[in-house]
């Protein structure tokens, strides 16, 4: 089992990425597996708003693992393991 939740179709995303087999994804259709072909570490920049100074700030995040398939149709960022 991966410990990672977050999965991205780009691999323009990564700041860097090792190939290897890390297993698959279990979909609703059992009959077309999704395959994982790499992980590696992505970089989120996002804003950050202050309400008492009234100022926001642009922060950039690491998040890692994240897990490359080429074949799914959206990214999952799971909020709940980032926060």
């Amino acid at each position: 089992m991966n410990v990672s939740t977050h999965f991205t179709l780009l691999e323009s995303d990564f700041v860097n990425m090792t190939l290897g087999n890390y297993g698959q994804v279990e979909t609703a259709n059992s009959k077309t597996p999704l395959f994982i072909v790499a992980s590696g570490t992505i970089l989120i920049e996002h804003e950050i708003f202050d309400p008492v100074k009234e100022i926001t700030k642009v922060s950039v995040s690491k998040l890692w693992p994240v897990y490359y398939v080429s074949n799914i149709q959206i990214c999952f960022l799971f909020t709940r393991q980032i926060l």
